[in-house]
């Protein structure tokens, strides 16, 4: 026979079967009901008037993050349900999303930025190609195909053009 100790918040065993501790369970679901409300894990655990353990009267953030995260508590394992697969899951995504917790990157050193002018002179080659993308983009049955290989030559030849300024 388990032991209470051994047993989920919100349960106990009565004859060998688990079942529901009404006050504890009423617990869970406030738990889950706050969770999904807004509340954060740490001020829920202040709210908290019943004991976790028999012997120990606080809760911390730690246990009612554990009583979320339980998935006893939608019936698995002979448990009696005592939330929703919706309530559960929420809740679950809820804890994803407010996880943002990421390791700073470090810090590099401040170096000045050397900013290079630039000049830029269209060639020849580039007037004539850009002529030739609007014309084609005039017409009512130009060819997206060939349009699209033209900017993609034409933003090719620009880019080699544009000169370092010394």
């Amino acid at each position: 026979m388990l032991k209470n100790r051994n047993i989920p918040f919100g349960y106990c065993v009565v004859n060998g079967k688990y079942t529901l501790n009404v006050p504890e369970a009423e617990v869970v679901k406030k738990i889950f009901a706050d969770y999904i409300g807004g509340k954060s894990l740490k001020t829920i655990a202040a709210e908290m008037h019943i004991p976790y353990n028999s012997g120990k009267a606080l809760w911390n953030k730690n246990m009612v993050c554990r009583v979320l995260e339980n998935r006893r508590y939608i019936g698995e394992n002979n448990y009696p349900r005592m939330i929703s697969d919706e309530e559960f899951n929420l809740a679950e995504q809820i804890k994803s999303e407010r996880n943002t917790y990421r390791k700073p990157a470090p810090q590099a050193e401040p170096q000045a930025i050397e900013i290079t002018a630039t000049k830029y002179e269209p060639t020849e080659e580039i007037r004539r190609i850009t002529e030739q993308i609007n014309r084609m983009l005039e017409t009512e049955n130009a060819d997206k195909n060939t349009v699209e290989e033209l900017v993609l030559k034409c933003a090719q030849l620009k880019y080699s053009a544009i000169k370092e300024l010394r």
